[in-house]
C-alpha cells in the first residue's frame, strides 16, 4: 500500500466527510457506547472534574487522608486550619474525610468513585499497572515512596483520565493483574479478597457480554455509515439479527492474549495495536474462525501499529477539549470522529490485504463495505471479459466487436 493510501490527513478527512453525512446517527451511536459500554469515558469524566470534593479525593490516597485526619485530631485543628496547612483547597472535603473516618475507619477513606466509569485514584488503570509491577512488599513500599514523592504524584489528572479513557474496555484485564499483584504482596482479609473477586467478576461479565459485543456492533455501524449515509442506529443490533454470538468467543480469546501480555508491561500496548482490527473484521464477517481473525489482524497491522498510534495521539487534543467543555465536544464531535477515523483505517488496511492476497483475506467477503475497491475490481473484470470476447473468430468478427462495445458501455 502506498503512503498516499495511508495518509493520515486523507483518512481523517474521509472520516469527517462520512460523519457529516450521517451526523445525528453517529452521535447517537457513540452516546449509547458511553453509557452502555463504558467507551469514550473521558466524555463523562470531564463532568466529574468540576466537583471539587472529587478533585480533592484524586489528590490524596487513603493513607494520606488518614495522616491528615490524625493530624487534625491530635492537634485539635479546625477543618480550615487543616485545609490551609495541607494545601487541600477544599474545606468540605476535609470535613467529609473526618466524618467518614470516625464512622467507618480506614474503609471510609477508601472511596474513589469520582466518575461514571472510572477513577484517577487507587482504582485507575495507571495505579493497577503500577501495582502489577510491585509484587513483593518491599517493592510495594519502594513504589509507594516513588509515586508519592516524584513524577506520578504530579501527573495532571486529565492525563491520567485520558489514559483511563483509552484503556477503559480493558479494565477487567488491569483489575485481574492488579488483583494477583495485591494478593501476592499484601495480606487481605476474607472480605477484602471477596470484594476484589466480585469486582473482577462483575467487570469481566460486563466486558465480555456487553462491551465487547457493542464494540463490534459500533464498528459495523461506522463501516456501513461510510457507504450508506442513511444507516440507522438500529444496526447496532446486527449481531442479534445475524443470530450469531461467535464474536463473544473471538473477542474473549483476544482479551486473554492481551491479559497475558499485560504482565510484560510494554507488550500490552504493542499487542493491543496488533489486535486492533479484530472487532472490525468480526463486524464484516462475524462467523470467521477465531484463529483466522486474530492472525489476519496481526498481518494487517504489521508495519502500521505506529501509524495507528500516531492517529490516536492526534486525538489527544480533542479529548482535552472535551473535558474542558464538560463533554460537549466529545458528544457532538470527537467521539464519532474517532470512531469514523478508525473505520477509515480499517478500510485502508483491508484494501491492502485484499489486493496483496494476504493470508485469510478471503474472509473479508462483504464487497459493499468498500465501494471504491469494488468499482476497481469490476473494472478489471470488465476488461478481462472484453479480452475474452475479442478472441479472433473469422466467421463472426463483426458480432464480436459489437459485443465488446456492449460490455464496455
Amino acid at each position: 500500500m502506498t503512503d498516499f493510501v495511508f495518509n493520515r490527513k486523507q483518512l481523517k478527512k474521509k472520516a469527517r466527510g462520512a460523519m457529516k453525512l450521517n451526523y445525528f446517527a453517529c452521535i447517537a451511536v457513540c452516546f449509547i457506547m458511553v453509557f452502555l459500554a463504558g467507551e469514550y469515558s473521558t466524555t463523562v469524566q470531564g463532568i466529574s472534574m468540576w466537583d471539587m470534593t472529587h478533585v480533592a479525593d484524586l489528590k490524596y490516597n487513603p493513607a494520606q487522608k488518614k495522616e491528615i485526619i490524625q493530624d487534625m485530631i491530635d492537634n485539635d485543628l479546625t477543618p480550615e486550619q487543616v485545609d490551609k496547612k495541607w494545601h487541600i483547597h477544599n474545606v468540605d472535603a476535609v470535613k467529609t474525610w473526618r466524618r467518614s473516618y470516625e464512622q467507618f475507619g480506614m474503609e471510609g477513606l477508601n472511596s474513589k468513585e469520582v466518575t461514571f466509569f472510572g477513577t484517577t485514584g487507587d482504582g485507575s488503570n495507571i495505579q493497577k499497572l503500577l501495582n502489577a509491577f510491585s509484587i513483593t512488599k518491599t517493592a510495594k513500599e519502594r513504589l509507594d515512596q516513588l509515586t508519592n514523592n516524584s513524577f506520578f504524584e504530579n501527573l495532571p489528572d486529565n492525563a491520567i483520565m485520558y489514559f483511563d479513557g483509552l484503556t477503559r474496555s480493558k479494565s477487567y484485564k488491569f483489575t485481574f493483574v492488579a488483583s494477583i499483584a495485591t494478593a501476592v504482596s499484601e495480606k487481605k482479609t476474607l472480605k477484602e479478597t471477596a470484594d476484589i473477586f466480585f469486582n473482577f467478576v462483575a467487570a469481566f461479565l460486563r466486558a465480555v457480554f456487553v462491551t465487547n459485543l457493542m464494540i463490534v456492533c459500533e464498528c459495523r455501524f461506522f463501516m456501513e455509515s461510510r457507504t450508506y449515509h442513511k444507516t440507522k442506529v438500529g444496526r447496532m443490533g446486527f449481531l442479534f439479527r445475524e443470530r450469531t454470538l461467535h464474536p463473544i468467543k473471538t473477542m474473549f480469546i483476544k482479551d486473554i492474549y492481551l491479559t497475558l501480555w499485560t504482565f510484560t508491561g510494554a507488550g500490552f500496548f504493542i499487542k493491543q495495536y496488533s489486535y486492533a482490527m479484530v472487532p472490525c473484521i468480526l463486524a464484516e464477517n462475524p462467523n470467521m474462525p477465531t484463529k483466522k481473525v486474530i492472525t489476519l489482524s496481526r498481518r494487517m497491522m504489521d508495519g502500521y501499529k505506529w501509524e495507528l498510534f500516531k492517529i490516536d495521539c492526534t486525538m489527544f487534543g480533542w479529548t482535552l477539549l472535551s473535558m474542558l467543555t464538560i463533554g460537549v465536544v466529545g458528544i457532538f464531535f470527537s467521539n464519532p470522529y474517532r470512531a469514523a477515523t478508525h473505520s477509515e483505517v480499517y478500510i485502508a488496511l483491508r484494501r491492502k490485504a485484499i489486493e496483496e492476497g494476504m493470508e485469510f483475506s478471503e474472509g473479508l467477503s462483504d464487497k459493499f463495505i468498500d465501494l471504491e475497491l469494488l468499482e476497481k475490481q469490476l473494472g478489471e473484470n470488465a476488461q478481462e471479459t472484453a479480452f475474452t470476447i475479442r478472441i479472433p473468430d473469422s466467421e463472426n468478427e463483426e458480432y464480436s466487436r459489437d459485443k465488446v462495445q456492449e460490455v464496455r458501455v
